[in-house]
């Protein structure tokens, strides 16, 4: 067991030092201490919006409090059986440069929020799209520091992962695993400086693009019937050349994905294994992988302890500690903090849970189920 645990820590060490590197690689969006001009940017805000209204409000609100506003927003309600329209329309009401448009029918081979963001593209007059989820809340400064690396830039795609919010057991173990992952295992710096498809990652919450960049990887057409819409836009940008930004914006976008454990379940479920293009060797692979780093040590700590032996139960402690030490370096760089990190035995153990049932799905073609619609 000694043995076992010693290549566990060596490893674990690497993963910890090189964790440390990669989360200071992500490029950060700098604040605009003056706003140069009162004028409105050429910015289009797109928002799909289906049944939110007990988000979008919020997310409007936050828009239309800052510094600097955008030319346009546009809001496509999806077919919402709620008040989602009547809230937009009152905001419309008071500020001329925010629309609601109708939905129009889904067509066959499209999924809902491809085709959504297809619409709202359609509509858009600016050079450069924002696409947000009705989720999204932007802090004091956003779109002009936004603007500012989106002019540095000049074309291609830029996103981010907004700090997340968090409120359920479920939530707190689960939602912060997604930068966990990035930061363990996406070489950051590669996302900028390579073509290479692979080394792309986007959260489709906050995606900046230029409108020619858009139409010329084919936008949300080439991608509408990706379950992962994000990543399958960001990977056609690499494609064709156009620079990729994927930034570090938690200082100035935040948002609370899901409300409560059923939706933490049904959006990972959704997402986790149409994510690896449904690859069973790729996630098993990092599953096992989690298993080995993360479980293992825990096991061999309880068997330790009732052993009394003092050599192993030293190393296996310090194995838990990197790990715990790695868990809470992300998360503390993305704002959040890192208490929960003394509970990634359980995070890891509820994602693999969550894994199996998307792979059980997927391979079943039972269809995922997200608001109200069934993917397959």
């Amino acid at each position: 067991m000694a043995i076992f645990l010693i290549v566990i820590c060596v490893f674990l060490l690497c993963q910890f030092i090189f964790t440390i590197w990669n989360v200071k690689q992500f490029p950060t969006l700098e604040p605009v201490s003056s706003p140069s001009s009162d004028e409105n940017i050429p910015l289009s805000i797109l928002i799909p919006a289906r049944n939110e209204e007990k988000r979008i409000e919020a997310c409007l609100q936050s828009i239309v409090n800052q510094r600097v506003l955008p030319k346009e927003l546009i809001v496509l309600d999806d077919h919402s059986t709620d008040q989602t329209r009547a809230i937009v329309e009152r905001y419309a009401k008071t500020y001329p440069w925010i629309y609601v448009k109708s939905g129009k029918t889904l067509p066959q081979g499209w999924l809902g929020k491809s085709y959504a963001c297809f619409q709202l593209a359609e509509e858009a007059s600016s050079n450069w799209l924002l696409f947000l989820d009705a989720d999204v809340r932007l802090k004091t400064g956003a779109v002009e520091a936004v603007y500012k690396q989106l002019c540095i830039q000049k074309t291609g795609m830029l996103s981010g992962f907004p700090e997340q919010k968090t409120g359920t057991f479920l939530e707190h173990l689960v939602v912060p695993m997604m930068m966990f992952t990035i930061g363990c295992h996406l070489p950051v710096k590669w996302v900028s400086t390579s073509n290479n498809p692979h080394f792309a990652a986007a959260h489709g919450g906050f995606i900046a693009i230029e409108k020619d960049c858009y139409l010329a990887v084919g936008g949300h057409e080439a991608i509408k019937d990706s379950l992962v819409d994000d990543m399958a836009l960001a990977r056609r940008v690499k494609q064709m050349g156009y620079p990729f930004t994927l930034a570090s914006i938690h200082p100035f976008v935040y948002m609370r994905m899901y409300e409560n454990g059923q939706e933490v379940w049904e959006g990972y479920r959704k997402n986790i294994f149409p994510g690896v293009n449904r690859n069973i060797a790729l996630l098993s692979g990092v599953f096992c992988l989690y298993t080995i780093l993360y479980l293992a040590p825990v096991i061999c700590l309880l068997i330790a302890l009732v052993q009394v032996d003092f050599t192993n139960i030293c190393l296996a402690i310090l194995c838990y500690g990197l790990g715990v030490s790695i868990k809470a370096t992300i998360d503390i760089e993305n704002g959040r903090t890192s208490a929960m990190a003394f509970l990634l035995p359980l995070s890891i153990l509820t994602l693999i849970a969550i894994g199996i049932a998307s792979i059980k799905i997927g391979l079943k073609k039972e269809g995922y189920v997200w608001k109200g619609r069934r993917y397959e």
